[in-house]
């Protein structure tokens, strides 16, 4: 298993910790994700995926953006990546990201009838 980088191994420090803050303490529980339209909250506990809500840059810092201007659940933050794939976010296809769990998925072999 690997280790989750910080954000400053990430490129991201300091100033980017502070915007998240910002825009935690301004964030409304319930708000929906913009990438998989679920609500979002601001205990991880409460959110589809466990996971803290991340900043997230409209403009991927791989194309030159520098603030992060809004939030995302962690997994769709992920699952986004540079934004090259903004036209097949679930919140628009109707596709949802299946919710994580802690189970193993079932892998038993199916009885086929022949």
């Amino acid at each position: 298993m690997t280790r989750r980088q910080t954000t400053t191994s990430r490129g991201l420090g300091w100033h980017h910790q502070q915007t998240r803050t910002r825009l935690l303490n301004r964030h409304r529980n319930g708000t929906p994700c913009w990438w998989c339209d679920r609500p979002m909250y601001r205990q991880p506990d409460d959110n589809f995926d466990h996971a803290p809500l991340e900043a997230d840059h409209t403009i991927a810092r791989s194309q030159g953006g520098r603030t992060a201007d809004r939030l995302l659940h962690m997994t769709c933050n992920r699952e986004r990546g540079n934004g090259t794939r903004d036209h097949l976010r679930p919140a628009l296809t109707g596709h949802s990201t299946p919710p994580a769990t802690d189970e193993p998925e079932d892998l038993r072999i199916m009885n086929w009838p022949w």
